[in-house]
């Protein structure tokens, strides 16, 4: 009626307002429409004409109710600890003690299954009795009766004889008629008739009792026959157990099914009461009964069927005794209904009692071999079972009326009840209980691994509605299209978004599909879906990682509306091998993996915190201060039990992650109160959890304690950016010594298998040799350094074939168990277990599994770290310090444990550890006094033991930690490298950072993939440092990680230099590192680097002082053998380094006393390895060459930058010694030789030796420097941006003659700039990005050059071509001079003019044909012969030389080249100022075998 009235009076203003004659205006009008409006409930918009369509969108916005407007999800997914964010809660710190141990539970508790007297009535009246033994007590007259002592009097005094029988019944019947008669006719009274009818019911009862028993024992007579024909068996036995054991068990399962069934009908509560609850459950005195069990014997091997005949009658007394009738009690339930709310409410009782319930069940029991060998179990009812029982809703016990007396609605109820369980339980159906997966103690839904999805945009996202623009995107991540797992931001319109989200997807099987639904997003209406990509989890059981995915969006009708970019990696989670006895080991220690955190209950509540005494609590679980779980709420108790209330989550940081409860009371009026809390760290939690604690005192609370259960399942996460640090401080490293495999399987179909050898942990290769092609017994010889973090690791070895496509193929593996090598002290610190001299041949099986073929021999040691203290847990236990525990106790520390161990200080300890590692050194199993404090290591003791520490108040100290500072360093030599990747600033996407150390061919740590210009990592990484005062650290930006090492092509920028001053400069600090390569391709880096020491004394082979460069210049020989008919011959020299040919010296004519003069340089991969030997040969035109002597080379004398002129022996044909005499002069330079691809080995520390192939490889060496790296793209580290701790004193030959100078070389010293950021420089110390007018130009460094000597070492090569011989007749010759600067095709500086060669024999010349080119003392080059034609030249030969920078002057050499020999003359004249090795010469050590440390404290 009032919108009629409001519509007639908006129509007549409007009729008022078109009348010309009416002074009614159109503002009138409107403003009566939108009062109208708003009084009818209507939205009306007052505009200004002159506003812009986004104003009059802002008014109409406003005037939504703020409950209906749509607000911007900023996206959700699974539960990590990246989130960030405030505490939730301003709760206590989280600390151990207020664990409370199994052991105090048991002494300051009551006896197992005893109730106090305080509690002992409550307790009854709801289950019916207390926990007892027997029926209660008798007098010993009933105690002693039995099943058929109920004998009345008569039965006593008459024989069995005088009744009983039909004729007695009809007689006593026929008697009391007569007596009746005679009593009337006497004129008795009513007396005598009772009395009359007293006597006959007591003859007739007793007469019909042993009618009773004789139909019984006809009854078993006939059950009897039946059961021979039918195979019945009586099963009394456990009848006889269940009358003594239901007493004892029955109350405490009428209580657990009180707190089951409340915690259900808290939840259920209509709003209108106050609550549902059970306030008495019991199922009566008379236990359960079996009457029989009839099996089927014909069932397959593989199950047993059985039938079981039940009844659960308890108001059947006729087999009871009378102890068991005296304190008979009937099943009885009631159901409390509270009206009301509050104080204001009362409870109504609902009671169901004389419940009984018999039938048929079928059982089906499934085998299966493993534990625990009953796979499942099928039961169901062969037919309806028979159900009876008394329904009193209204008036209690006793006004109660049965709800069954009503006709028809007991029949309804039961056919209720039967039509609900036939589809589960009723014959054919069954009802399955899997035994298997139960006892396995491993829920069915819990998580196997992780799926990270990233998901970095859409291209070409369409909106199905033309006139809709373009779509504002989000992405939700589910499985099967159910329920949303993870969403990503909005953005917003643009049909190309840019996402860069990571979503993890715990996931619980592979057979699932993941679907990411793109919709578009609306702020008034219903979000439109455009579309659907699905990827199929069960490609993730093969291929763990898929990057780039290109994923097609389909909407209905198979209609493409664009592509979703992603990359999805699998994380499987961690699983323990099996063991020989068939248990299965713990699985290996992760820094990430799943957390399952699981609330109960909780007990003895405040409830002071309540106006009735009782609470309404519910439970909230947090994750480093943020909600992540809140349970349901329990109605007026204060011992609330919650059922399937857990968490599962990601955990990328176990070692910070704090884990939280928070209990609080519902109130329907105010705020909800707190309770109680209690925070702990989820380290500490896993601690107390192996100790059997699983109570936890509350904080903030008078009383009460919560019951919280963490499982953890580790989870190897990795390569994933922002995915947290995921690293765990190792508490050594294993050392690999790879000697060589024999027999390998062949899985080539031609050829042989490539292999190299692998090293897992929990799945992560963290070290691989290189590969040896084509060879079934490689020789390795390599070492492999493997940081491990608990000795419950196991280290998988596997040989592997490698593959230029697809992927490579194993050929076996080894399981390398860690305990076998890491021991404890009776101090608790690990030892050293150095083991190099003990060869294990490993066979090697697929898969661990079936027959073995090949045989891996390596050597295995254990070396611990020592305990260093990290400045971030120093100041996170100064914090805690200075706070007051829950419980009002002052901790010390926050690492005090439960145990009572009290963690002594850290403070000027570093001279104690000083002096134990320095005495280590000699003897290698001295251990430094002191606790190995890493994260994981310590295995908490059991329960007991330490409750009676706490007991006694008894104290466990640890050692003190080592205190590291950057002047430190230099003191411990070997040590793990620890980076942390803060963040970065890159000049492109789509790009790895990798680190490289020392001689490393495969890079230390790989990053994730850098996806976005900005970003943050998050990452932490380690690498071996065997010398840190030489060693060398590269880090290098790439487009793509090659697995087999050949990542060079694929570099952008590349950074090297000494790792000292750079790990001196990022110490436990953040600093910036910028790398800069060609071009525009630059990046900067945000580091923190830390450093722990290893207990362990180098091996002298490993030294860098063991491999390098060696200079070899061949002087002369004297008196050589005579091979030619004019008494003469023709020698040359032929240098073999392990069989590979590496210098043929020129051929000087006709001579015995032949003089050379010329040099070369060779890479030494291993002094003590290199097997180096020449051979004099006499050069022959026609026919092989005549052997003249040969001499081999010992290196393992040479001291480093000192030459030594030596004499060689030559052996001849006729015997040792008879060949004459060779004088060499050999310089060896100490430098980094970088490993590769190779096809024969040589000993290398951490990798093995290149491959030596045509012309030697010339290198200018220098302590610190990399070999043959390929070019630098940019920088190298600051080579003196930090003061220099030590000056050194070094010789150096190089004078001609062979004379010894020496020289004091003062290294320069430049002051550490104020701020932290390492602008990383030129190594002629120009900041990077700032031109240096002394700096040589990029395209004139050779890959030598790079990181192997210091601008101080350029110069000038000149280089002549002088003639050329042995090519064919009729070819125009031209030779081509080309500077090899890392590319394939190198630089080309000269090109002589063509000269049409006459004949084989002639020799052309060329006069005037030289170049000069600006360059270091060991660039390569290459010559090129070509034939010179109109269209193009026919290449005729190439080979590489060196210029010779021995003499200012210059010499000849002859380079073969084809089929035919090109003269050279070059010669190198070094810049002004520039000090040949100077670099080089930073430490001198006098020999490898016995060097002298002087930075090394004695």
């Amino acid at each position: 009626m009032t919108e009629s009235k409001s519509e007639i009076k908006t129509q007549a203003v409007q009729e008022l307002a078109r009348d010309p004659n009416s002074n009614v205006a159109s503002d009138d009008v409107q403003r009566v429409i939108v009062e109208e409006s708003k009084k009818a409930g209507v939205p009306a918009f007052q505009f200004d004409p002159n506003a812009t369509p986004e104003q009059k969108a802002a008014v109409a916005a406003a005037a939504i109710p703020p409950g209906l407007k749509r607000e911007k999800n900023h996206g959700m997914g699974v539960v990590t600890d990246l989130t960030s964010g405030p505490d939730k809660y301003d709760l206590p710190p989280p600390t151990a003690s207020g664990a409370i141990s199994p052991v105090a539970i048991v002494k300051g508790g009551k006896a197992n299954g005893v109730i106090d007297e305080d509690e002992k009535e409550a307790f009854e009246k709801k289950t019916g009795w207390a926990p007892r033994f027997g029926y209660g007590d008798l007098t010993a007259e009933e105690a002693n009766a039995s099943l058929l002592d109920h004998q009345t009097f008569l039965e006593a005094k008459l024989d069995e004889n005088l009744y009983g029988d039909w004729y007695h019944n009809a007689a006593v019947i026929i008697f009391a008629c007569l007596a009746s008669w005679v009593v009337a006719i006497l004129g008795g009274g009513l007396g005598w008739v009772f009395i009359v009818m007293a006597t006959c019911s007591t003859y007739y009862r007793t007469s019909l009792r042993r009618v009773r028993r004789n139909i019984k024992d006809d009854i078993r007579r006939e059950l009897a026959v039946a059961r021979l024909s039918e195979d019945l068996e009586s099963i009394e036995w456990i009848n006889s157990f269940l009358s003594r054991f239901w007493p004892i068990y029955q109350p405490i399962l009428a209580q657990t099914v009180i707190n089951s069934v409340d915690q259900v009908l808290s939840t259920s509560t209509p709003a209108f009461l106050d609550s549902l609850r059970l306030s008495t459950f019991t199922l009566g005195s008379k236990p359960p009964r079996l009457e029989h069990v009839k099996t089927y014997p014909k069932d397959d091997d593989e199950s047993l069927t059985m039938e079981w005949k039940f009844s659960f009658t308890p108001n059947d007394t006729t087999d009871m005794t009378a102890r068991q009738k005296k304190n008979k009690q009937n099943p009885k339930v009631v159901l409390e209904v509270r009206i009301g709310k509050g104080v204001i409410s009362k409870g109504i009782d609902v009671i169901v009692e004389d419940m009984s319930f018999s039938g048929t069940m079928k059982v089906k029991l499934k085998f299966q071999l493993a534990f625990p060998h009953i796979e499942k179990v099928d039961i169901c009812f062969t037919e309806r079972p028979d159900i009876d029982y008394v329904c009193k809703p209204l008036g209690g016990d006793t006004l109660g009326f049965d709800i069954n007396f009503i006709p028809g609605l007991e029949n309804f109820i039961k056919e209720q009840i039967h039509a609900n369980l036939a589809p589960i339980m009723y014959a054919p159906h069954v009802f399955p209980i899997e035994i298997a997966k139960i006892l396995a103690g491993s829920p069915i839904d819990q998580a196997i691994g992780v799926v990270a999805v990233t998901i970095h945009g859409g291209q070409g996202l369409k909106n199905p509605d033309n006139f809709a623009g373009n779509p504002d995107a989000y992405v939700v991540a589910s499985l099967n299209s159910r329920a949303p797992l993870g969403k990503t931001k909005t953005i917003k319109d643009t049909p190309n978004p840019r996402f860069n989200e990571t979503i993890y997807v715990i996931v619980t099987s592979l057979t699932d599909t993941l679907t990411l639904q793109v919709f578009d997003w609306n702020e008034f209406r219903k979000d439109k879906d455009l579309g659907t990509a699905s990827f199929p989890l069960e490609q993730l059981q093969e291929i763990t990682d898929y990057e780039n995915n290109q994923l097609e969006v389909i909407a209905s009708g198979n209609k493409k509306r664009g592509i979703i970019q992603t990359d999805i990696r699998y994380f499987p989670v961690l699983q323990g091998l099996p063991l020989a006895d068939g248990t299965t080991e713990p699985p290996p220690e992760s820094n990430t993996g799943i957390a399952r955190l699981t609330i109960e209950q909780a007990k003895d509540l405040d409830g002071s915190k309540s106006m009735v005494g009782q609470l309404n609590p519910y439970a909230e679980l947090l994750l480093n201060g943020q909600i992540i779980h809140t349970t349901d709420k329990r109605k007026r108790t204060n011992q609330p039990i919650w059922v399937d209330n857990a968490k599962e989550f990601l955990v990328t940081d176990r070692k910070s992650a704090r884990l939280a409860v928070v209990i609080k009371d519902e109130k329907d009026l105010g705020s909800d109160g707190m309770i109680g809390s209690y925070q702990i760290k989820l380290e500490d939690m896993l601690k107390t959890m192996e100790k059997g604690q699983e109570w936890y005192n509350l904080a903030g609370a008078s009383k009460g304690r919560a019951k919280l259960m963490l499982q953890w399942k580790p989870v190897g996460l990795r390569n994933v950016a922002g995915a947290g640090s995921g690293y765990l401080t190792p508490i050594g490293v294993m050392r690999l010594h790879f000697q060589n495999a024999k027999d390998l399987r062949n899985v080539e179909t031609m050829g042989k298998s490539d292999p190299y050898v692998r090293v897992l942990l929990s799945g992560i290769e963290k070290g691989r040799t290189v590969t040896h092609e084509n060879d079934l017994n490689p020789e390795f010889d390599e070492v492999i350094y493997v940081p491990v973090h608990s000795p419950r690791e196991h280290l998988t070895l596997e040989v592997m074939d490698y593959q230029k496509i697809g992927k490579d193929r194993s050929l076996g593996m080894f399981e390398l168990p860690a305990a076998d090598y890491i021991h404890e002290s009776d101090g608790e610190q690990y030892l050293v277990h150095d083991a190099k001299n003990t060869i294990i041949s490993a066979p090697l099986k697929m898969l661990n599994k079936g027959t073995a073929k090949g045989t891996l021999n390596f050597t295995a040691s254990f070396y611990p770290t020592i305990p260093t203290v990290d400045p971030e847990e120093e100041e996170a236990e100064k914090k805690d310090m200075e706070t007051t525990g829950p419980n009002g106790h002052t901790r010390t520390s926050s690492r005090t444990s439960v145990g009572g161990r009290v963690r002594s200080s850290t403070q000027n300890s570093t001279s104690s550890v000083k002096k134990s590692i320095d005495s280590a050194r000699p003897t290698l199993d001295i251990i430094e006094p002191g606790k190995i404090d890493t994260t994981l290591s310590n295995q908490m003791k059991d329960a007991e033991k330490e409750g009676v520490q706490q007991a006694n108040g008894t104290a466990v100290e640890e050692a003190p930690k080592l205190k590291l500072t950057a002047d430190d360093l230099t003191h411990y030599e070997t040590g793990l490298l620890v980076f942390k990747l803060i963040s970065g600033e890159f000049s492109r996407a789509d790009l790895r950072l990798e680190v490289l150390m020392d001689d490393f061919l495969y890079p230390s740590f790989v990053s994730s993939k850098v996806r976005s210009r900005s970003t943050t990592f998050g990452e932490t990484g380690d690498a071996i440092v065997r010398e840190i005062d030489v060693s060398r650290i590269t880090v290098r930006l790439v487009e793509k990680s090659e697995q087999n090492g050949e990542d060079e092509k694929h570099v952008l920028a590349k950074l090297s230099g000494d790792l000292l001053p750079v790990l001196r400069q990022c110490l436990n600090t953040e600093s910036e590192l910028t790398i800069q390569g060609q071009g525009t391709d630059s990046g900067k880096v945000k580091v923190l680097m830390k450093y722990l020491p290893i207990k362990m004394q180098l091996d002298p082979s490993e030294s860098m002082n063991n491999m390098g460069t060696l200079r070899v210049e061949v002087l002369d020989a004297k008196n050589l053998p005579a091979a030619d008919k004019n008494g003469y011959s023709d020698p040359y020299c032929k240098f073999e380094l392990d069989g590979e040919k590496v210098h043929t010296t020129k051929t000087i004519k006709k001579t015995l006393n032949p003089t050379w003069g010329e040099a070369f340089e060779i890479p030494i991969k291993s002094r003590t390895a290199a097997r180096l030997k020449v051979k004099v040969n006499d050069w022959d035109q026609f026919g092989d060459d005549d052997f003249l002597g040969e001499a081999g080379i010992n290196l393992e004398h040479l001291d480093p930058m000192l030459t030594k002129n030596i004499q060689l022996t030559l052996d001849g044909a006729n015997g040792p010694g008879t060949a004459g005499v060779l004088n060499l002069r050999l310089l060896f330079k100490a430098a980094y030789v970088q490993r590769s691809r190779r096809t024969t080995a040589t000993f290398s520390p951490i990798g093995a030796a290149g491959k030596v192939v045509g012309a030697p490889v010339k290198i200018v060496g220098k302590v610190g420097g990399g070999v043959g790296g390929g070019l630098m793209k940019g920088a190298s580290f600051m080579k003196h941006g930090l003061k220099s701790s030590k000056d050194s004193t070094v010789r150096e030959s190089l004078d001609a003659g062979g004379s010894t100078a020496d020289q004091d070389v003062a290294l320069p010293s430049v002051e550490t700039p104020p701020h932290r950021s390492t602008s990383l420089a030129q190594e002629n110390g120009a900041i990077m990005g700032t031109p240096s007018p002394r700096a040589p130009s990029m395209d004139t460094l050779s890959p030598g050059a790079a990181g192997a000597s210091s601008s101080t070492d350029v110069g000038v090569a000149n280089i002549s071509v002088l003639s050329a011989t042995g090519y064919p007749s009729g070819t125009k010759i031209q030779v081509i001079i080309k500077a090899l600067n890392g590319g394939k095709r190198g630089k080309e500086l000269l090109k002589t003019k063509p000269i049409k060669n006459s004949g084989p024999e002639s020799s052309l010349t060329w006069d005037s044909e030289s170049t000069k080119h600006t360059c270091t003392p060991d660039s390569q080059f290459q010559v090129v012969v070509e034939d010179h034609g109109l269209l193009g030249g026919k290449d005729l030969g190439e080979a590489l030389f060196f210029i010779n920078d021995s003499s200012p002057g210059g010499s000849e050499k002859s380079v073969k080249v084809g089929g035919g020999t090109v003269v050279l003359k070059s010669a190198f004249t070094r810049s002004e100022g520039s000090v040949y090795g100077a670099e080089s010469l930073k430490t001198h050590r006098r020999s490898f075998l016995s060097r002298s440390r002087g930075t090394t404290p004695s």
